[in-house]
């Protein structure tokens, strides 16, 4: 049975599937719709032979009725969502199969709209509409560090990106690395690179964030944060914002310095139906 449920930017869970309307920490969502995706095709036809301009893939507004004892159920749902507009959107999360394996959008409220209460039912109906403002997500993060009291200035992690999308990834470097540098690898050849011509000092980290939404590279030590995007390597065969592609990568780091600091790389494979 799939599952439905809330994170609002608290990181509090509002659970939509529950049938026991007595619980005012969750409610019930039904006949969800708009899961999947919608394509548009721009073409042209000359002498009865039609050819594609272009091809745009493009998300759906999810709808569906959400269930709510009473009115003051539904006040408190409002509560938890906070202001419906607010850009810092919430996720809605979703298990098709209603195991632990599980997908999110970043989703904005765009109606929620109540009519009066069911005379028989008994309970409260919502239409409601999600504005999706990504793809189904799932997030992984795994960390590289030397293991052996020798140290080192190269460190390797395997990355399996089980999605039909290119998606963005967040690498972190924390402790003293002399100009660290990264390269993706996939089939034997370098597919993308980035180069810092700085140091971290001990204490200190190294944010490379690749996703347009929220694109930055900053050296954070203590309360200071220091915007070192111009710090990246100029020369044009580094992106210095990795993007993962498709299927199984090698994301190698290195560090002019004998012993590179600890390094973590966040990434979420990303689908258009699941």
């Amino acid at each position: 049975m799939r599952k439905f449920w809330i994170e609002n930017r608290d990181g509090e869970i509002w659970d939509l599937n529950s049938n026991d309307l007595a619980d005012n920490t969750r409610s019930l969502m039904a006949r969800p719709d708009g899961l999947g995706i919608r394509t548009r095709i721009r073409s042209f036809e000359i002498e009865h032979t039609t050819f594609i301009e272009q091809i745009n893939t493009q998300t759906q507004t999810i709808q569906g009725m959400l269930y709510f004892k009473d009115y003051a159920h539904f006040e408190k749902f409002l509560q938890f969502v906070g202001v419906i507009n607010d850009e810092r959107h919430i996720k809605l999360y979703y298990s098709p199969s209603g195991n632990a394996r599980h997908w999110y959008k970043r989703i904005l409220i765009t109606e929620l709209q109540k009519s009066e209460i069911n005379v028989r039912t008994g309970v409260l109906e919502v239409r409601a509409r999600f504005e999706s403002l990504s793809m189904w997500r799932q997030d992984h993060r795994e960390t590289m560090e030397v293991l052996n009291p020798h140290g080192g200035n190269s460190l390797a992690v395997e990355i399996d990106n089980s999605g039909n999308l290119r998606t963005s990834c967040v690498i972190e470097v924390r402790g003293y690395t002399n100009t660290p540098a990264f390269r993706l690898v996939q089939g034997g050849r370098i597919i993308d690179q980035a180069q810092y011509n700085l140091t971290v000092p001990s204490g200190a980290k190294l944010i490379i964030d690749s996703a347009p939404d929220t694109q930055r590279a900053e050296l954070i030590a203590g309360e200071n944060t220091t915007n070192v995007y111009y710090a990246g390597e100029k020369d044009y065969a580094y992106s210095n914002f990795i993007m993962i592609p498709e299927g199984r990568s090698t994301l190698v780091a290195t560090s002019r310095n004998p012993n590179i600091g600890r390094v973590t790389v966040s990434w979420s494979i990303q689908r258009e139906v699941i």
